[in-house]
C-alpha cells in the first residue's frame, strides 16, 4: 500500500505522464517520446523527451554523463567532445562540436554540466551554455544559448527520464530546419544512449 502511494505521488509530481501542456508529440518509437513545445522566445520551439532506461542506477547514469569523450558515440551529430574544466565531482565545463548540414557552419557549444542528486530515487541534471575563455574558431559558430534539464526518477530497477531543452543555435539557421532537427536529434540520441547502457540493438 505504501509503495502504491509512493508511485502515485511520483506520477502526479513528475511531468512524464501524458502530453505536456502546449506541446505536440512529434515522435514515439522504441520507448521514446519526443514533443516540440511552444517557446516564448520566437519561432524556435523547445523540446521535451520522455524515456525509460532499464537496469541502471542514478549514480551510474551520472558517471555515463561525465564520460564526455564518449558523447560522439551517442549525441546527435556531435563530432568532438572534451572536458575543459572539472569543477567538482558534481560539476564540469565541457565543449562539443556538432556537424551541421551544408551550407551551414558547424556549431560549437561550451556548457556547464551539473548534477543535483536528491536521494537514491530522484535527481536532476542540468546543462547550460556559459561564457568561457576558449579560443574562437573562425570556422565554427558558437552557440549563444542552450539550456537542458534532466528530471530522473528511479522506480524499481529503471530510471524514468524527462528531458527538456531549448537552444538558440546562433548564426543564420532557418527556423524550419531547426524545428525539424530538434525532434529527430533527441530521438536518435536517446536511442543510442539506451543501447549503450542497456546493451540493446
Amino acid at each position: 500500500m505504501e509503495r502504491l502511494l509512493l508511485i502515485q505521488i511520483i506520477l502526479f509530481s513528475f511531468p512524464c505522464i501524458g502530453q505536456p501542456a502546449d506541446c505536440e508529440l512529434k515522435r514515439e518509437k522504441d520507448g521514446i517520446k519526443v514533443f516540440t513545445c511552444k517557446s516564448d522566445s520566437g519561432e524556435l520551439r523547445s523540446i521535451q523527451a520522455e524515456f525509460v532506461i532499464e537496469n541502471i542506477s542514478i549514480e551510474e547514469l551520472k558517471a555515463f554523463m561525465f564520460s564526455v569523450s564518449d558523447y560522439p558515440e551517442w549525441q546527435y551529430e556531435v563530432i568532438e567532445a572534451t572536458i575543459l574544466k572539472k569543477i567538482s565531482p558534481d560539476e564540469m565545463i565541457f565543449r562539443v562540436v556538432a556537424d551541421a548540414p551544408w551550407p551551414l557552419e558547424n556549431r560549437e557549444l561550451i556548457a556547464r554540466f551539473s548534477t543535483a542528486i536528491c536521494d537514491a530515487e530522484h535527481a536532476n541534471f542540468y546543462t547550460s551554455s556559459i561564457p568561457f575563455d576558449f579560443p574562437q574558431n573562425e570556422d565554427l559558430v558558437r552557440v549563444p544559448y542552450s539550456y537542458a534539464r534532466w528530471d530522473v526518477v528511479r522506480i524499481d530497477n529503471s530510471l524514468h527520464v524527462t528531458y527538456k531543452m531549448h537552444v538558440n543555435p546562433g548564426g543564420y539557421v532557418p527556423a524550419f530546419l531547426v524545428n525539424m532537427a530538434i525532434a529527430e536529434g533527441p530521438y536518435k540520441s536517446f536511442k543510442k544512449l539506451k543501447y549503450l547502457i542497456e546493451g540493446k540493438k
